[in-house]
């Protein structure tokens, strides 16, 4: 794939991936406890949330710069994979191995089995680096941070690249850990898009219906214009300040579940980079989104055309 040309670019979306990972997924015919399992149809692949954002805008063709921290072997391979994508990234070199995470699939039902390494300790030197590099860069007109913290990397960490990005008036989107977004939130994002059980993490809540979803969301407004909390009822719910809206991925052959949900931020990411501010439509391309990469076996994220085509035939409805 060939890579996108950014450097004349006046605006670019800038992925931030803290913790990246080397995803390695293949499949067995059967999992049995304490006997050993031959792994088929093997495929590497660059993961962490912020890479699978990029990944996704990278082939809706919108200008994006994929970033965070990488380090070692590992680090070189996640590199390589993502120059084979065509993605755009300037990395931060760390002293220790960036992650791995396998995901190993029963061929039979295609339920998975997921296992991620914590990653390397982010030292003050290579912090300082990655706040120069967000000071020097000014293309930047959204910023998206997504996954996991590795160690050394703290909340205090975020919170300071969301001052700098708000100081810059730099939209933020931000798809972290339940625990990780509640201090986030007091930032002022942009846009948010936790899972439900993320969102009772955040919220503190207990909440499991649409209504009550709404309700709680409802509370986080005056500090976020867009929350998308997904898994809700079957379906993804988008509470904006304009009205809310519910929707759930057209039927399709699911092969793996891996970044869709990272999916669906990239491609509501991408309208936002054009400036369509319409709730519904957004919700809609994200469900598309979702619903292509679903259809991927393994790490493999969906298609351009696949989402295309499924966005034609998604259905969102106004629920307040």
């Amino acid at each position: 794939m060939k890579s996108a040309k950014i450097g004349n670019m006046r605006n670019i979306v800038f992925t931030l991936t803290p913790n990246p990972a080397l995803d390695l997924n293949g499949v067995v015919d059967n999992i049995k406890p304490n006997e050993k399992s031959y792994v088929h149809d093997e495929v590497w692949s660059p993961g962490g949330n912020g890479i699978n954002v990029a990944k996704i805008l990278t082939r809706l063709d919108i200008p994006v710069l994929a970033s965070g921290f990488l380090g070692g072997s590992v680090g070189e391979e996640i590199k390589a994979l993502l120059k084979k994508e065509g993605v755009v990234n300037k990395f931060i070199k760390t002293v220790g191995h960036s992650r791995i995470s396998l995901t190993v699939s029963n061929r039979r039902d295609h339920r998975q089995m997921r296992l991620c390494f914590a990653g390397p300790h982010i030292s003050g030197r290579e912090k300082s680096q990655l706040f120069d590099l967000l000071e020097k860069e000014q293309r930047i007109s959204i910023l998206v941070i997504g996954g996991s913290l590795p160690r050394g990397f703290a909340p205090a960490d975020i919170i300071r690249i969301l001052r700098l990005a708000k100081k810059r008036k730099i939209d933020s989107v931000v798809d972290c850990p339940g625990a990780i977004m509640r201090e986030l939130v007091l930032e002022n994002p942009f846009f948010i898009k936790p899972n439900l059980d993320e969102f009772r993490e955040l919220t503190q809540s207990k909440v499991e219906t649409l209504s009550a979803v709404h309700k709680e969301a409802q509370k986080l407004l005056g500090r976020v214009p867009y929350i998308c909390v997904s898994s809700v009822e079957g379906g993804a719910l988008l509470v904006t300040r304009e009205g809310t809206y519910f929707g759930r991925t057209p039927k399709v052959k699911v092969r793996s579940s891996v970044g869709a949900g990272d999916s669906m931020v990239g491609a509501m990411v991408a309208q936002l980079f054009k400036k369509n501010s319409s709730g519904e439509d957004l919700l809609r391309w994200g469900l598309a989104a979702s619903a292509a990469t679903l259809t991927q076996s393994g790490t493999a994220m969906g298609s351009a055309s696949d989402i295309l085509n499924l966005y034609e035939v998604t259905k969102v409805r106004r629920f307040y």
